[in-house]
C-alpha cells in the first residue's frame, strides 16, 4: 500500500503512470471492443425544458420522464416550437418525432418500467395525479394511448426506483407506507397493485436502485441507507424473494444511486468521495472500483460495455478519501464531461466521449439495439445546443 501511494504522489511524469498498478489505473480500451462503435455525436431527438430522470425503451418507442412541462425539436432555442408534456412524453425510436401519448402527471417522474408484455408502463415519481387520475406516486398508464390503469399501489412519499419481474413490481424510494401497509422505504406488490404480504424488507433511508436477478431468487438495493432489516448493513444489500437478508461480503464506501446487473457481477455507481464506479461478484466480493471527481448517477449495460453518466469532469487514477462535495482527483487520467463507457471485465475506460455541460449531468441512461440514450438536466453535447435528453446512435 506504501508502495502504491508513493507511487500516485510521485506520478508527474508519463513514465509514473506507466509504472501504477493496473489495479489502480484504468486503461484505454479499443474502439470497436464489445461490439459496434458507440458514436459521440448526438442523433435527432426532441429536447425537453428540464431534467430527465428516466428513459424505457419499448419496441418503436422511447419513454421519457422527469421534472419538465415541454418538449421541442432538435435545433429549436428554448421557449420556441414546444409542445406541452408535463413530465412524461414519447418518441419514435426510428425517427425521433414526438408521438401523441401523453398522460401527464402532476409532479416530477423518476422511474419508468414496462410491463412484460409492454403493454403498461408504470411510472413512478412525486405526484398526486396520473394521467388526470389520483395516483399517489405510482401508477400504470397504457402504452398505446397513456390512458391510466386500476393498477394502485400508493406510497406516502416520492418513488425513486421500480423494477418488474413476472409476477411482481418492486418499489423503492422515500415513504414509510404503501398500500396503508408499514413499509419502509421498499416494498413489493403485484402486477395488479396488491400488496405482497409475504416480503418485508426494509431500510432506515432511502432506496434510489433495485434490480433482480434472473431468477427472481435475489433483490439488490441500493442506496443512501445504513441499516437493513435491523441489521447494520450500507448502501448495497442483497434480500430473497421474501425479503431475508442474504450474506454480502463488502459494501461500497459510497451511497449507490444506480445498480446494473450481469450473470457474475453486480455493478454500483455512486457518489462520495467525489464518485464511483464498482465491480462486485454477486457475493459482494469486490472486483475492481474506479473514481471520478463528481457522482455517478446513472449506469446501464450496453453491447459489451458498460455506460456511466453523473455529474463528473474527470476520470481520476487511484481511489482516494477527500470532502463529499468539493472532490477534485489528486491525479486525472483522463477528462470525461459527464458521460464515459469503460469495460465491464476490468473498469477500463474506453474511448467514447461525448461531453455534456452543466453542473447536475446526466440522469438516466437507456440502450435500446442501435442507440443509447441519454437524460439529465444538459443544455449542450459537444458544445451544440440539445436540452434534456439526447440519442447516441451506434455507427
Amino acid at each position: 500500500m506504501l508502495h502504491r501511494s508513493l507511487l500516485r504522489r510521485a506520478a508527474v511524469a508519463a513514465t509514473s503512470l506507466m509504472l501504477a498498478p493496473l489495479a489502480l489505473l484504468p486503461v484505454m480500451g479499443t474502439a470497436h471492443a464489445g461490439g459496434s462503435r458507440l458514436g459521440d455525436s448526438s442523433g435527432p431527438t426532441y429536447q425537453t425544458n428540464g431534467r430527465v430522470s428516466a428513459i424505457v425503451v419499448v419496441g418503436n418507442t422511447v419513454y421519457i420522464g422527469g421534472d419538465f412541462t415541454a418538449v421541442r425539436p432538435s435545433g429549436a432555442a428554448p421557449g420556441t416550437q414546444e409542445v406541452p408534456r408535463a413530465h412524461l412524453a414519447a418518441f419514435r425510436a426510428d425517427t425521433g418525432e414526438l408521438r401523441s401519448w401523453n398522460p401527464g402527471a402532476n409532479g416530477p417522474v423518476s422511474a419508468l418500467v414496462s410491463s412484460r408484455k409492454h403493454r403498461l408502463i408504470y411510472v413512478g415519481g412525486s405526484f398526486s395525479r396520473l394521467a388526470g387520475t389520483t395516483r399517489h406516486n405510482v401508477g400504470a398508464v397504457r402504452a398505446g394511448n397513456g390512458a391510466v390503469t386500476g393498477f394502485r399501489a400508493n406510497t406516502n412519499g416520492e418513488v425513486l426506483a421500480l423494477f418488474r419481474t413476472r409476477t411482481r413490481l418492486y418499489l423503492g424510494g422515500s415513504f414509510t407506507q404503501a398500500k396503508h401497509a408499514g413499509r419502509k422505504n421498499v416494498a413489493a406488490v403485484t402486477l395488479g397493485g396488491r400488496l405482497v404480504r409475504t416480503w418485508h424488507g426494509r431500510t432506515n433511508s432511502t432506496v434510489r436502485s433495485i434490480r433482480v436477478s434472473r431468477d427472481r431468487t435475489k433483490v439488490y438495493l441500493g442506496g443512501e441507507f445504513r441499516v437493513v432489516n435491523g441489521h447494520p448493513e450500507q448502501y448495497l444489500v442483497k434480500l430473497s424473494d421474501t425479503g431475508r437478508l442474504l450474506r454480502w461480503r463488502r459494501h461500497p464506501g459510497f451511497p449507490v444511486w444506480q445498480i446494473a446487473l450481469a450473470k457474475k457481477r453486480v455493478f454500483v455507481g455512486g457518489n462520495g468521495p467525489g464518485g464511483r464506479v464498482a465491480a462486485f461478484t454477486t457475493g459482494g466480493r469486490k472486483i475492481w472500483a474506479v473514481q471520478m471527481d463528481g457522482g455517478v448517477q446513472t449506469l446501464v449495460r450496453s453491447h459489451g460495455t458498460l455506460l456511466a453518466g453523473g455529474h463528473f469532469r474527470n476520470v481520476c487514477v487511484g481511489n482516494i478519501g477527500g470532502p463529499q462535495i468539493g472532490f477534485d482527483c489528486e491525479q486525472v487520467l483522463a477528462p470525461r464531461a459527464h458521460l464515459l463507457a469503460m469495460t465491464p471485465q476490468h473498469g477500463r475506460l474506453k474511448p467514447w466521449n461525448p461531453r455534456a455541460n452543466s453542473g447536475l449531468g446526466v440522469y438516466a441512461l437507456a440502450s435500446s439495439g442501435s442507440t443509447v440514450y441519454a437524460g439529465g438536466v444538459f443544455t449542450k453535447i459537444n458544445d451544440a445546443a440539445q436540452q434534456g435528453f439526447v440519442g447516441f446512435p451506434r455507427i
